[in-house]
């Protein structure tokens, strides 16, 4: 059963809300337009307050096994400015992967991160940092027919990728890579895998792919594999091949099944 907030304990809240009204110290026109947009402001609130207030999993032994390749939400939010829901923190925290799936990836080169707390797609990642992409907006997968940039989505999950490409799987046709890949794994979609490289990114500060490309499982209006990669500097490329086609730069990605 849930216990309810206690009187000492409102009194405190009260206490910590106007000690912020009085730090921000706004004037009179400044307090007018707060007034004007409050029902914004209330929300902004109550989302703070939700993700203040959400009981934190224990990710103890996620970091002892993966360190810097496991990314919580707590990490995504405080580093990439989104907010996750208490259900959607609880989600994760009961669905955290096992000891034995933990070093599988580990041992494989995966990393394991949180998915976006809403549905997003290619596009809607490039407008998060748009620094992180190599074309920073317009370019050929804006276009109304590449629906691919707008239809495929990272989702509020566990993402389970595949940090560099897979073992031996550069110089190949699509099909030959595919059979690379274990019983346990698929090909993530483009949105998935710019959502990891760029998250790992924000969060740990390092380029992933720096000098290599891999397919991802989008398609593009031909036909085409979308692939992603040389992510440095100057941004993260998106483009595509044909399936056939052999590159000594170009692997495959993969993630790890949902559990």
């Amino acid at each position: 059963m849930t216990q309810r907030i206690t009187s000492p304990q409102t009194k405190q809240i009260e206490r910590l809300m106007a000690d912020a009204l009085g730090n921000t110290n706004p004037n009179k026109d400044g307090a007018q337009r707060l007034i004007e947009r409050g029902d914004e402001f209330m929300a902004y609130i109550v989302a703070g307050i939700n993700r203040f207030t959400a009981k934190t999993p224990n990710y103890e032994l996620a970091r002892a096994i993966l360190g810097d390749d496991f990314i919580s939400p707590e990490e995504i939010a405080t580093a990439r400015g989104l907010t996750y829901t208490p259900d959607q923190l609880t989600m994760f925290g009961v669905t955290l992967p096992s000891q034995e799936v933990l070093t599988w990836c580990r041992d494989n080169g995966f990393m394991l991160v949180a998915g976006s707390p809403r549905d997003m797609s290619l596009l809607d990642i490039r407008e998060l940092k748009r620094e992180y992409l190599y074309t920073k907006e317009g370019g050929w997968y804006a276009e109304s027919s590449e629906k691919f940039a707008r239809d495929d989505k990272v989702t509020c999950r566990w993402l389970m990728l595949r940090k560099e490409p897979v073992p031996n799987s550069t110089s190949k046709t699509l099909s030959e890579q595919e059979q690379l890949l274990s019983d346990l794994e698929v090909v993530p979609n483009v949105a998935e895998m710019v959502w990891g490289l760029t998250t790992y990114k924000t969060v740990r500060g390092v380029y992933l792919l720096p000098s290599l490309y891999v397919r991802t499982s989008s398609v593009d209006s031909f036909g085409y594999r979308v692939f992603v990669g040389v992510f440095d500097g100057v941004g993260l490329l998106v483009g595509c091949w044909h399936v056939h086609a052999r590159y000594d730069y170009v692997g495959v990605s993969s993630s790890r099944k949902a559990l």
